[in-house]
């Protein structure tokens, strides 16, 4: 498993477990996080640490549960895409959902730069930039 796969695998379990600070330290002081709900997602989502302690508060108030649920990593470049899904219950309905997930996370020196999630793998593709040849040719670290 590449270095990169491997933070990724790492800011996953963090989020299962609601550990804000061991993710906060596999991000970058000036991440880009894009969930696909919060009050800041339509407004270019969540910069920063304190963004991102933000998004988690909100969330927690929400979700009683939020696991992502990584089926695969395919590594390009800075860029890791996982496709998968994401277990949340609501706090309050006690309602749970497993929709399907894709998270587009791009890492650079061992520090997550960005994690954007998306509804689809299609999705995920697009926001990555990514060809079909390329993920062809990538690399499937799984």
């Amino acid at each position: 498993m590449s270095g990169s796969v491997d933070v990724v695998r790492r800011s996953f379990d963090a989020m299962s477990a609601w550990d804000v600070e061991a993710l906060l330290r596999l991000y970058d002081p000036d991440v880009e996080f894009m969930p696909l709900t919060g009050t800041r997602v339509e407004s270019g989502g969540y910069r920063g640490h304190e963004g991102v302690r933000a998004y988690f508060a909100e969330a927690r108030e929400l979700w009683d549960l939020m696991e992502p649920e990584p089926d695969q990593y395919i590594e390009l470049g800075e860029c890791v895409l996982v496709a998968g899904r994401c277990r949340v219950r609501g706090r309050a309905s006690g309602a749970e959902s497993h929709p399907t997930c894709a998270w587009v996370i791009r890492v650079r020196d061992g520090t997550i730069i960005s994690h954007t999630t998306c509804a689809s793998y299609g999705e995920a593709v697009e926001v990555a930039g990514f060809e079909p040849t390329d993920l062809a040719r990538a690399e499937k670290p799984d």
